[in-house]
């Protein structure tokens, strides 16, 4: 997935009203940081990732609370050794949003972050 197609599909949800329009914003910024970090316009495999973080932000916006993952896929996730990069995303992430996520919606974007890592080689592929 590239800019473009993020955008028009983060457009199309937001004026669906599935995500709020800062979320929107949000999570391009969140995208494009992970391009300058992996030094590309493609990130494969990522559509996951940014629609769940689009609609995490929105939850979070309307009081809205999801469930914990399994406690087993984070031990696992805090093996992979993209951890400390996926932290780091995950960091960026709320600083932009200004405040603390939840721990599960933290949770998930580690999950995802750490999804897309590997599928991708932590960014060396394209």
């Amino acid at each position: 997935m590239n800019l473009i197609q993020l955008k028009e599909r983060l457009k199309i949800l937001a004026e669906n009203n599935v995500i709020s329009f800062r979320s929107a914003e949000l999570t391009t910024q969140a995208f494009t940081q992970l391009q300058q970090a992996w030094h590309t316009d493609n990130i494969p495999n990522s559509e996951m990732l940014f629609t769940h973080l689009s609609t995490a932000i929105t939850r979070i916006e309307r009081g809205e609370e999801i469930g914990a993952p399994m406690p087993g896929i984070l031990t696992e996730i805090k093996t992979s050794k993209y951890y400390s990069e996926v932290v780091q995303q995950v960091n960026f992430i709320e600083s932009l949003y200004g405040s603390n996520l939840p721990a599960e919606e933290l949770d998930y974007l580690m999950i995802h972050y750490t999804n897309v890592y590997q599928q991708n080689e932590g960014g060396s592929n394209e």
